[in-house]
């Protein structure tokens, strides 16, 4: 496995986190997860099965957890012999609390100095909202991304899963692993802090560079593409729906004989005529 040897202490709950160290888990680093007394709050999130939760296996396979409690000096020892033995540190509390378990980058770099340390914040340092929780309906509304989804007129719609939690999550894996790799050349190691709100706006990507470039907002198409047509669910004469991706103009050709319209991909008007309305 490419990360046998690599020993990872996750402080991490929820989803971004645990999926980031999950990822590093399948790459084959040994995952110790320090839950509090009372576990990882996903542990209770439906739905339940056999007495576990389907969210929780989702994303904290291959990891072992032992229950720590880092209010208590005890707690603490236990966690700086672990960390003399660990390479990577991911955590997810709000901005002040590492410092007040006594697990910020600072005091674990004081015990292992090439530590890699990974911090996931709801907002980036020095935000206005740097000391807020943050959950990823929070960051889907405030992101905008909410404002693209569903039908034009109709209500903000959120995405069906953690959408940015898991881009948080990849990010963090990302960087951990460029840091990992920064060490063997460098010998040092690093502080990483990854933002929801932050990962949010760099992955909707063209999304915002098209607003910032023409002044345009987005607006809702449904299942539609801002600017590739057709892009998007049909409902059909059956009732049944299909869905088709046509991103370029050999595709429109091979889809127009496809379905026995070969005139369509003859008119020369069609193209303006299939533009999203701006």
């Amino acid at each position: 496995m490419l990360l046998e040897g690599i020993r990872v202490l996750d402080f991490t709950r929820a989803l971004a986190g645990p999926f980031a160290t999950m990822i590093l888990g399948d790459l084959g680093a040994d995952i110790i997860k320090v839950e509090p007394p009372g576990g990882d709050e996903g542990r209770t999130w439906a739905p339940i099965v056999g007495g576990e939760s389907a969210y929780f296996l989702s994303v904290n396979r291959n990891k072992r957890s032992i229950v720590v409690d880092l209010r208590k000096d005890r707690g603490r020892e236990i966690i700086y012999r672990l960390v003399k033995t660990s390479d990577v540190i991911i955590e997810n509390f709000r901005a002040d609390v590492p410092k007040k378990l006594g697990i910020d980058y600072d005091t674990l770099r004081s015990i292992k100095d090439d530590i890699i340390y990974c911090s996931i914040r709801g907002f980036g340092s020095k935000s206005p909202y740097e000391h807020k929780p943050a959950y990823d309906v929070i960051i889907q509304g405030m992101s905008g991304f909410m404002m693209t989804t569903g039908e034009e007129g109709g209500p903000p719609i959120r995405a069906a899963f953690a959408l940015f939690d898991m881009f948080a999550g990849l990010y963090a894996a990302i960087s951990i692993l460029s840091a990992l790799l920064n060490r063997v050349k460098s010998g040092r190691g690093t502080s990483i802090e990854i933002s929801l709100y932050e990962s949010s706006i760099y992955t909707m990507s063209y999304m915002i560079l098209s607003y910032a470039l023409t002044g345009i907002k987005p607006k809702r198409y449904g299942s539609g593409h801002m600017s590739v047509v057709p892009y998007q669910a049909f409902k059909c004469s059956d009732n049944k729906w299909i869905v088709v991706g046509v991103a370029n103009d050999r595709f429109w050709n091979r889809f127009c004989r496809a379905i026995g319209l070969k005139e369509l991909c003859e008119d020369e008007n069609l193209f303006c005529r299939l533009q999203p309305p701006v």
